[in-house]
């Protein structure tokens, strides 16, 4: 094993996949697999009579979704961000004339 890596199993669904991630990360990959099963077990329980193959596609699209929603909000924090520090430079120029 390398010095930096570690290896881990996460569970989505019926499946578990061993994986060697970087020690510095294990956390949010767990995180991430965490996140994934709960995701499936809410669609397993919802739409019993879905393969796990179908169910897995779901998980696959709302994580997809949640995470074009985040970066959408993100984007829009930054310009909100950008705006506010033109409008104060704005405010400290006008004042200084």
């Amino acid at each position: 094993m390398e010095k930096d890596n570690l290896n881990i199993t996460i569970k989505i669904g019926e499946k578990s996949f061993p994986m060697k991630v970087p020690f510095s990360e294990e956390e949010s990959y767990r995180k991430a697999g965490n996140l994934a099963q709960e995701t499936y077990l809410k669609y397993k329980n919802k739409y019993i009579n879905l393969s796990s193959e179908d169910i897995l596609t779901m998980v696959a699209f709302d994580l997809a979704k949640r995470f074009i929603d985040l970066n959408a909000k993100k984007e829009n924090t930054e310009l909100f961000l950008e705006i506010s520090e033109l409008v104060t430079s704005l405010g400290e120029y006008l004042e200084a004339q």
